[in-house]
């Protein structure tokens, strides 16, 4: 077995750190089982629990005076007459303990040393939520020697006895995700009956995919001057359950902790929830992950979408090509864009918003035909030509500041594929083809359940759409199969974002 040795270094020298519950972070490690650390005078191991390689139920350890093993205390000498030695036990939901809880181990029976069951329940509620799906939890042992009242952190703040993960589930708390949620307050409504027929008031989620398996929840808002001087400069909110609205009972309804809370990022409660608030006017995306009870508020400060009216499409935002934002890591930089698809000809602009409006509409610096160029705002922007008809990736570049677009380049799409892990893919394409001229395209594929797969182009992972069937993202996920059959996919590129639809034959 692996040990570890950290000499005393004279009692009162070695004991340099009160025992507080603010604790300097440091990465576990995983532990092998019933691991041995030897720290010099005090030699501990793990016992019960964090021994163990089995799933902690805490679902089994009933009563409020139920114990979960976790240390063994198999050696301490050369102590001061009196002293004694304990454990804490901090828990997280992340390997740098930047959200943790602590917990005070008490000493039994032959040296074992327990945490309280219904503390560590809490806890994990307080990491995770109240979903009973299994979740990992970083864990981490620190020693202290009490001594003439005092507790002292053993062998500074760097060492712990244990450190590592296990796997846990709560205690059976009647936790449900319901299939909608409302928000309430002065933006929306504070009847519980009308937010119901709001469609402002409705969080989104597709309908199609179980809130246990997809539990994130978004509504888009505004926060108007109005609002605010009506309401002593705060918009406040709660949210509502679908139950709680058809019901018209307060029962359920969730908000923050503290009345008035203005954080952007917080947690849920649901026992004596008070109204958060957002205290400046604009337009709001809220996302809530229902099983952990976390909520993101963000100032929507850029276009959602790009639209690109033209000569393909009728010269109609709604109708043409929606682009779409991405955020993220490219080729080891961070960057932002716009991109879509759309099939081409004649002219086109971009425009920001779905109207015509010199403050949100780009145009080219003239109409000569070119794959790329800069962006003008306003009347003196020209119409951008593409250099042929055809299909083409569209990528608007902006600046972050002010979200001012800047330039945009044009690929031309030579192939459309299917691809994936089913038979007839293998992960190389299958061609989809297209009769309207790029609008849509179509291939037909059979699939076992749990197969999955993209769409990319031009042969090339540099192009690709996934994630999911309604709003397919560059770059994302492989999207999954639920049920086995032979399929028509197809992909629409106009009137929206692309779309992905599964028809069976």
């Amino acid at each position: 077995m692996k040990k570890y040795s950290i000499f005393l270094l004279g009692m009162l020298g070695m004991f340099a750190t009160s025992c507080v519950d603010d604790i300097e972070p440091a990465k576990p490690q995983e532990n092998p089982q019933e691991p041995i650390l030897e720290t010099g005078n005090i030699v501990s191991s793990t016992a019960g629990a964090l021994a163990s390689q089995s799933v902690l139920t805490l679902e089994n350890y009933s009563g409020d005076d139920a114990t979960i093993e976790i240390m063994h205390l198999g050696e301490a000498k050369d102590l001061p007459a009196g002293a004694t030695v304990s454990y804490k036990l901090q828990l997280s939901n992340t390997d740098d303990f930047e959200r943790s809880v602590t917990l005070d181990a008490t000493a039994g029976a032959d040296n074992n040393y327990y945490v309280n069951a219904k503390e560590w329940n809490d806890a994990h509620l307080t990491l995770f939520g109240k979903s009973p799906k299994e979740k990992t939890v970083y864990y981490r042992v620190p020693v202290y020697v009490n001594f003439n009242g005092s507790n002292y952190r053993y062998s500074g703040v760097d060492y712990y006895a244990a450190s590592g993960t296990l796997t846990e589930t709560c205690m059976d708390s009647g936790f449900v995700i319901e299939d909608s949620y409302y928000l309430l307050g002065n933006a929306t409504t504070w009847t519980l009956s009308e937010a119901a027929t709001l469609a402002t008031a409705k969080f989104e989620h597709d309908p199609e995919v179980s809130p246990y398996d997809d539990p994130v929840f978004v509504i888009k808002f505004e926060v108007t001057q109005a609002v605010l001087d009506a309401n002593e400069g705060g918009c406040y909110w709660k949210i509502a359950p679908q139950s709680s609205v058809e019901n018209d009972t307060w029962d359920g309804v969730l908000g923050t902790k503290t009345d008035g809370d203005t954080a952007a990022k917080g947690m849920l409660v649901s026992t004596n929830p008070q109204a958060g608030k957002i205290a400046e006017a604009g337009k709001y995306k809220m996302t809530v992950n229902m099983e952990t009870m976390e909520y993101t508020i963000e100032k929507v400060l850029q276009p959602e979408y790009l639209y690109t009216p033209g000569d393909s499409n009728g010269w109609n935002q709604e109708a043409s090509a929606w682009l779409q934002v991405f955020k993220g890591n490219k080729d080891g930089k961070d960057v932002e864009f716009y991109y879509g698809v759309s099939p081409l000809k004649g002219g086109f602009k971009i425009c920001a918003a779905p109207k015509w409006d010199n403050a949100t509409d780009y145009g080219a610096v003239n109409t000569d035909p070119a794959d790329k160029g800069s962006l003008i705002l306003g009347q003196s922007g020209a119409n951008i030509t593409p250099p042929a008809e055809g299909v083409y990736w569209i990528r608007v570049n902006y600046e972050t500041k002010g979200y001012q677009l800047t330039d945009y380049v044009l690929t031309p799409i030579t192939k459309v594929g299917l691809i994936g892990s089913f038979a007839a893919s293998g992960w190389n394409d299958v061609e989809m083809t297209t009769a309207d001229g790029g609008a849509t395209y179509t291939a037909d594929a059979t699939f076992n359940a749990g197969e999955e797969f993209k769409i990319r182009f031009n042969g090339s992972w540099d192009l690709n759409l996934g994630g999911n069937l309604k709003t397919p993202t560059f770059d994302g996920a492989n999207i999954k199969v639920e049920t086995a059959g032979t399929y028509t996919v197809t992909l629409k590129l106009l009137g929206g974002v692309p779309t992905i639809t599964m028809t069976k034959k």
